[in-house]
């Protein structure tokens, strides 16, 4: 059973010698068995022109010197599938006979000399692989991204702050930064001293020592309000006729 089958699968097989004659002319790595379809394709599209198997010969035997368009019909999606890949002829056939790692038609741009270009959206595409240049695409420099932000501040002129009167650095940052409070507040006075927060209010704050009356002419009368008051005692008070 073997023998037959081999023998149909090199029936089946069989590759044209104008197909093998094109495969001597490929470059690279690329898939043979595609390749080859490929090929196949194509040769299949030029017989029916006379002279362009011919003339894509004559260009892929010298590279260097002048050579015709030549032309396979355009598709209506502008692609040829050959086996079970698509893609855009002139980008198929310039991978096959000179560049095998070519990515995309950006990379191809035609010369002055070819009448045909894939651009030019005719009828006819040129797949003539000597018509077209490769441009090579610019890498762009990395970007580097910092871990932390890193904001310069800003030099402010100085300014007076709205909380305490303080004028702040005139190299400060653009963000306000409130300076702390006093530890004690203005005007406030504390015969006794004190062991409590100045956040403590008035109403916790120790009452002054009792002063009896025949030792002052004068009382003093404590008012926790940041300030005394003086009051004198009426003459025909028992505190006046003692002073009297």
């Amino acid at each position: 059973m073997s023998a037959p089958v081999s023998t149909l699968n090199s029936l089946f097989s069989f590759t044209s010698p104008a197909v093998k004659r094109l495969l001597g002319w490929k470059q690279g790595d690329e898939e043979e068995k595609w390749a080859e379809k490929a090929v196949d394709s194509l040769v299949k599209k030029l017989k029916k022109k006379k002279g362009a198997l011919e003339a894509l010969e004559k260009a892929l035997s010298n590279p260097g010197e002048p050579s015709e368009c030549v032309t396979i019909p355009r598709s209506l999606d502008g692609r040829l599938q050959v086996s079970h890949r698509k893609g855009l002829p002139h980008v198929i056939y310039c991978r096959v006979w000179r560049w095998p790692d070519l990515q995309s038609h950006h990379e191809l741009k035609p010369l002055d000399i070819c009448r045909f270009p894939f651009s030019a959206k005719e009828n006819e595409v040129c797949i003539n692989p000597y018509h077209y240049r490769r441009v090579e695409s610019p890498v762009l420099p990395p970007v580097l991204v910092p871990r932390h932000s890193e904001y310069p501040c800003l030099t402010s002129a100085p300014s007076a702050s709205p909380i305490n009167g303080m004028r702040s650095s005139s190299n400060s940052c653009a963000s306000f930064q409130p300076l702390p409070e006093p530890s004690m507040p203005y005007n406030v006075s504390y015969p006794q001293g004190f062991s409590q927060s100045p956040t403590t209010p008035v109403s916790s704050v120790a009452s002054p020592p009792a002063v009896a009356p025949h030792q002052l002419g004068k009382f003093c009368l404590y008012i926790p309000a940041q300030f005394h008051v003086f009051v004198s005692a009426p003459t025909n008070s028992p505190l006046g006729r003692e002073r009297s």
